[in-house]
Parts: structure tokens; sequence; C-alpha cells
């Protein structure tokens, strides 16, 4: 009976908590089927005369597609160098013994407790320096950078990749190189899918970095410029609605559609890295 009375409580708590954070993510797609004309008469969940009006208007009519790229350009990239970077950081601090190993750990640690918007304008001062600012680079390379990410793959490196195997390959002649090129990665994989998608989504979502860096509209990226509309479309209600509630569900379905597609390598990766924890 106890037991019984726990589940129902657990299954009312979860679908509770799914309707809660599903619940705006319906509406904006609900939302983007209606023109700005009835967008707020009738129920507010439900459909009422759906229309790819919005969609068209937006890929056609404006820089959504642009934005896009440009997101998917510099996540991307930050994604892939940050997961090798962390992959490379974490072999050598998990599985070598050197000078200052302890103190580079520390600093690690204390990278996670500093927030990304604590350091974003001091980020853009030293990118104004290094002439990166209105770049690319200059918000893939900071947003790269992961402590987690290296925290992270520290872990996995300890926990999941043997040491007899390195060094048997060491015996057999293989350089350093060789040996986290064609051992350590195998082992990484799923840790480095995991890390790749948490700098992809950090950098996709990241608004304040590259509204510091980035001037040129046609630099911006999906945040930078669904605020640009916010911001200059008041004169058009109706134009501005359509690229905003258009812009957001292509960000929230490109997003979902990638998180399921490499599920089951997230999953890996934060089970056997959690080991230890």
């Amino acid at each position: 009976m106890k037991k019984s009375i726990s589940n129902t409580f657990t299954l009312v708590v979860v679908a509770t908590l799914a309707i809660y954070f599903l619940l705006p993510i319906w509406w904006a797609i609900v939302a983007s089927t209606k023109l700005y004309s009835v967008a707020f008469s009738g129920s507010p969940i439900w459909f009422n005369g759906p229309t790819l009006f919005n969609y068209i208007y937006a890929f056609t009519k404006s820089s959504l597609l642009l934005w896009l790229g440009n997101s998917l350009i510099e996540a991307g990239s930050a994604g892939a160098i940050g997961a090798l970077v962390a992959a490379m950081a974490g072999f050598a601090l998990g599985k070598y013994v050197f000078r200052g190993k302890r103190l580079l750990t520390l600093v690690v640690a204390i990278g996670l407790m500093i927030p990304s918007t604590a350091i974003a304008f001091p980020t853009f001062v030293l990118e104004q320096q290094l002439g990166l600012v209105n770049t690319y680079e200059g918000v893939i390379f900071p947003t790269a950078v992961s402590a987690f990410g290296t925290y992270f793959m520290t872990i996995y490196a300890q926990e999941t990749i043997p040491k007899d195997v390195l060094d048997a390959a060491r015996i057999d002649g293989a350089s350093e190189w060789r040996v986290f090129t064609s051992i350590a990665l195998r082992y990484f994989r799923p840790a480095l899918v995991t890390i790749f998608i948490i700098i992809f989504a950090g950098t996709w979502n990241n608004y304040l970095l590259p509204l510091f860096v980035l001037r040129n509209a046609a630099l911006y990226m999906l945040p930078q410029g669904l605020a640009s509309v916010l911001i200059n479309g008041s004169t058009f209600p109706n134009l501005q609605y359509a690229i905003q509630l258009s812009g957001t569900v292509v960000t929230i379905l490109l997003m979902i559609g990638l998180f399921v597609s490499l599920e089951k390598y997230i999953e890996a990766g934060l089970g056997l890295g959690a080991v230890r924890g």
C-alpha cells in the first residue's frame, strides 16, 4: 500500500514537472502557427487557423537563416574544439604525474565556480587587444574553454582508461601523441560527445559575450538576431511576431533533435564519468 502511494506520488510529481517544462514549448509551437491577427484570441495552447506564414516570412524576408548558420558554425566549432581540448587536458591531469598537477587541478576546480557572465566583459577587453572583436574566433575561442569539460574528462580518464593498456602501447614504441590519439580517444568517445553537447548548447544560448564581441549584424548568432528584431521591430509587431516565434521554435526543435540523436552517447558519457561521484 505504501509502495503504491509512493509510486503514485512520484508519478504525479514527474508529470507536473513535465507539464511545467513542456507547456511553454508547446505554446511556442502553437503560437508560431497563428497569424498575429488571431494570436491572442481563442485558446493560447491550441491551434487557431494554423498556417506556415510565419516560417515562410522569417526564412525568406529576414536574416533568420543567416543567424541560424552563424550559430551552427560558432557553436559547432566551439563544441568540437572544446571537446578535444578538454580531452587532452583531462588525459594529462588524469594519467600523468608532473610538478604543479595539484595546482592546475585546483585552478580548474576554481574555474567551475566562476560564472561565464562574470568574465564576459574582461574577455571582451582582452579580445580588443588581440583584434578578435567582430570575428567568429572572438566567440569560438572563449566559449570552447570549459573548466567543467576539463574536470569531467579528468575524472573520466582516471576511471575508464586502463593504465596497463597505456603502458603496453609505450613499451611497443608508441609516442605519447600516438597513445592519446589511438587509445585514449577511443575510450573518450562517449565523453567527447557529452562535452560537445554541453559546450554547443552553452555557446548556442550565449547572449552576453557575443553581444560584446559581435558588432556586425551579418555575424549575429540567433539570440542576438532575435533580440535585435525585438528592439527594432515595434513598428511592425506582426512581422516581429513572425520572426520571434519562428526563430524560437526552430532553435528548440534543433536542440531537441541534437540531444535525441546523440542520447545514447550522452548517457554513456555521463554514466561512466560519474563513477567516482
